[in-house]
């Protein structure tokens, strides 16, 4: 072959070859599956000093303003942990006075987390010709009073009250009933009266909802006189079988010193009950208040403490006031601990003290044994502030109460409710919260049922809550002269409701799940995201689950604004001694007692087997297979056309060699 044609092949071979190596990857590289993002259920969060702005909501007139428009007093409320959509509230309902009955139960009901309610009246008062209400055995009795309500982890709610019978001589004994309402408080089931001794008042009522072994188990602590012979207390009740029977009562604390009991239950299924303590045979208050504590599924006593130790309750009237009061502590209790509020009065002689009823507030972390020193829950010095009720959800411990802050003179004509919260267990509270928009007199209304002109607000109010909101239900007069009795004058007497939201943050992660091998690195992207005005540090960490998949950062704190969205990258880089398989990462998000997780999954895999690189995702590997594919035909195809411009050429060369040959013979013979 000629030099000429030799140089144009080396070429045309040359660029055929070099065709080929661009084309190919110069290193396999790890490919990543990215399948979305999944979002974990937050649980709320408590933050660690600073209470972001409380979203209070709308009040909401639970009855509304249709005829006859007539008193709803003393207030409960409870929500559905079947469905938190789901509230349902009580109220001692004055519409049968209207047509010349008494009070009776109020059941209200919202589906919509209490925008919209519906209301009815407890089945068997006076002319109740339902089915429900001519089997009822509250049809013994013309009035129902005291109403307290709560749920179980199933949907069913349980409504506890008194039966009273009033007659020309007076008013007989009382009577200790349970109703019940299944699907989510949509059914009555029935009611059940109560063994409950002589003259049974003030119940209150808790349902055990921790999942353990006596869940479902339902407590009812009231006063009564036990026996003929015995003195007026604090007595204990329990069902077992879902109200339908009742065990034989017991005095809590067994000294029959107890009175106007609160009822909470523990993580662990304690029950703890608070009374004021009176002298069993003088009815004096002692001075103190008292915490039984009940175990065994509300078997046993395990002893009574003094948790407020010298206490003093409220007067009644409160001075400016000429409505009842009393002091009636409440509690509550979660996994950090067990509360207690109740409202204080400066102790008779004290000359110097502002005459004014506080909120105060104590806990017991060591299951009720020690209380810590009262903790002031208002923070202004000026006016009353009673009736507290208290919560604990989501690591957040909210009390409300009637509050006079705003009051001027010395008549207490201006009444307002107002909120705080603890995220901290019960170190500190927040900043008050008003609740209601506008102050209203609670010296407008008059009991009016058996002929009774007492200005009346009821003896409490009541707050229930989930980690993501708090609901409370009170008695209001803003709206009290709309309806005009003949006799008693202004009966409007409301009850309202108002969400207050609780600041929360959101976690996610995205991908949900990839596969990296050893060698190589991935990234999930992790979001935190406000809700409700939470703005606050919040620190991450990430474990994996088997241990050993190296993580970076393991701990990271993110600033997240008020209704913004905080991220970052965690990056995994498993090396030659990270075990291949399947790895579950725990991405956990905590700021003060609120903590929210979200789950990555990652599939670790080695480089390579016998010199083969090892199948990853197969449908990526496949995409770059056929990209190298692509390339080395787009290279055979342009190597191809070279050659054959080549082989063209050589031709025509080699065509005129020959022609120059022949030619020169020619010449040569020719001479």
């Amino acid at each position: 072959m000629e030099p000429t044609r030799r140089t144009t092949l080396e070429k045309c071979i040359t660029l055929l070859v070099l065709s080929i190596v661009i084309c190919l990857p110069v290193a396999a590289a790890p490919f990543y599956s990215h399948a979305g993002s999944t979002v974990s259920s937050a649980s709320l969060v408590r933050l660690a000093s600073t209470l972001p702005a409380t979203v209070v909501g709308t009040n909401v007139p639970i009855v509304g303003e249709a005829s006859p428009d007539r008193q709803q007093v003393e207030p409960t409320i409870a929500i559905d942990p079947h469905n938190t959509n789901i509230i349902v509230a009580g109220a001692q309902d004055l519409r049968l006075v209207s047509v010349h009955e008494h009070r009776w139960l109020g059941y209200y009901r919202s589906t919509d987390g209490g925008t919209t309610w519906t209301n009815v009246l407890l089945p068997g008062f006076p002319g109740d010709t339902s089915p429900q209400g001519l089997v009822s055995p509250l049809r013994r009795f013309n009035a129902t009073s005291d109403p307290v309500l709560a749920f179980d982890r199933q949907g069913n709610l349980y409504y506890a009250g008194l039966g009273v019978t009033a007659t020309p001589n007076g008013i007989l004994p009382t009577g200790l009933f349970v109703a019940k309402f299944t699907n989510d408080g949509a059914v009555y089931s029935n009611t059940t009266l109560i063994s409950a001794g002589i003259t049974p008042d003030k119940p209150w009522i808790a349902v055990d909802t921790t999942g353990n072994a006596f869940d479902g188990n339902v407590y009812l602590a009231y006063d009564a006189n036990l026996t003929a012979t015995s003195y007026f207390g604090t007595l204990f009740t329990r069902s077992t079988d879902g109200g339908r029977t009742w065990s034989t009562p017991f005095y809590a604390p067994a000294d029959e010193t107890g009175e106007l009991p609160g009822v909470a239950i523990d993580a662990s299924g304690n029950v703890y009950v608070s009374a004021d303590a009176f002298d069993a045979v003088t009815e004096a208050f002692l001075g103190y208040i008292e915490v039984t504590k009940i175990t065994n599924g509300g078997t046993t006593v395990a002893g009574t403490t003094r948790a407020v130790n010298p206490a003093n309750i409220i007067p009644s009237p409160l001075p400016g006031g000429s409505f009842r009061t009393f002091t009636i502590p409440q509690m509550a209790a979660d996994k950090n601990g067990v509360y207690l509020v109740w409202d204080s009065f400066p102790p008779p002689g004290c000359n110097l003290c502002p005459q004014l009823a506080n909120v105060l507030f104590t806990r017991s972390t060591d299951g009720g044994a020690t209380w810590t020193s009262p903790l002031m829950v208002n923070d202004a010095t000026t006016g009353h502030h009673f009736f507290p009720t208290v919560v604990a959800a989501g690591g957040i411990i909210s009390v409300a109460w009637y509050d006079s802050r705003f009051n001027s003179g010395s008549t207490l004509t201006a009444l307002d409710v107002f909120y705080a919260q603890s995220l901290d267990g019960g170190v500190s509270f927040s900043s008050n919260v008003r609740v209601t928009p506008v102050s209203f007199n609670p010296e407008l209304v008059e009991r009016t049922d058996f002929g009774d002109t007492e200005i009346f607000m009821g003896d409490y109010i009541e707050i229930a809550a989930t980690p993501a909101f708090a609901q409370v239900i009170w008695s209001d007069n803003r709206n009290a002269c709309d309806t005009i009795d003949p006799i008693y004058g202004c009966v409007d007497q409301d009850a309202y409701t108002a969400t207050i939201g609780l600041p929360d943050f959101a976690i996610s992660a995205s991908p949900s799940s990839q596969t990296i091998l050893q060698g190589s690195s991935g990234n999930v992207k992790v979001s935190l995201t406000s809700v409700n005005g939470f703005q606050a540090n919040v620190t991450v960490t990430a474990s994996s689950s088997p241990p050993g998949l190296p993580v970076s950062p393991v701990s990271k704190t993110i600033q997240v604004s008020s209704g913004g969205i905080g991220s970052f990258n965690l990056t995994f880089s498993p090396n030659g001694a990270t075990v291949p398989g399947l790895y579950t990462v725990n991405i956990t998000g905590t700021s003060g007692p609120r903590s929210h997780f979200a789950l990555t999954t990652i599939v670790v895999q080695t480089s390579s087997v016998g010199g083969g690189l090892v199948g990853v995702d197969r449908l990526r590997l496949l995409i770059e297979l056929l990209k190298i594919w692509t390339l080395l035909a787009v290279a055979i195809t342009v190597g191809t056309a070279s050659f054959l411009v080549w082989l063209r050429r050589s031709r025509i060369e080699s065509r005129s060699d020959d022609a120059l040959m022949i030619e020169s013979t020619a010449s040569r013979y020719a001479s």
